[in-house]
């Protein structure tokens, strides 16, 4: 048997629907992780990197972090803005999008979050400021 570990796996916590969104809780295990496609690898590498690679350990280090291992934007070049709920839902800026239960929680040592949304919407929170970050990563 062939067990496929990734990053993530190995370093984060993860916890799935963590809103028990109704919209989201009929879809299986595997089909929400794979949803995630390779954000959580992102923020997982981007945490070591800001931990043992003297890369800083602020929640705009982590997101400079992710956005080198993307190549592609991310919270520096395209923010978003709106904000997000205790619980991890995120609540946009225009009025008439609606708000939006994460797919998934990702923590790093219980001081870094990572909340991944449908269409590869992400954010990012520092536990200990508070501060978040949103982008989106496709």
């Amino acid at each position: 048997m062939q067990m496929n570990l990734r990053t993530p796996d190995l370093v984060l916590d993860r916890v799935l629907n963590p809103t028990q969104s109704p919209d989201i809780g009929n879809a299986r295990p595997s089909d929400i992780i794979e949803a995630c496609g390779l954000i959580p690898d992102f923020f997982a590498d981007a945490c070591l990197a800001i931990t043992y690679e003297g890369a800083g350990d602020t929640l705009d280090d982590l997101a400079g972090a992710m956005d080198n291992l993307y190549g592609c934007g991310g919270f520096n070049s395209y923010p978003y803005g709106g904000k997000v709920a205790d619980n991890g839902t995120y609540i946009s800026e225009h009025d008439d999008d609606p708000d939006m239960a994460p797919l998934c929680r990702f923590g790093y040592e219980s001081r870094f979050f990572c909340y991944v949304y449908e269409y590869g919407i992400t954010t990012i929170k520092d536990a200990k400021t508070g501060e978040t970050k949103t982008a989106r990563f496709d």
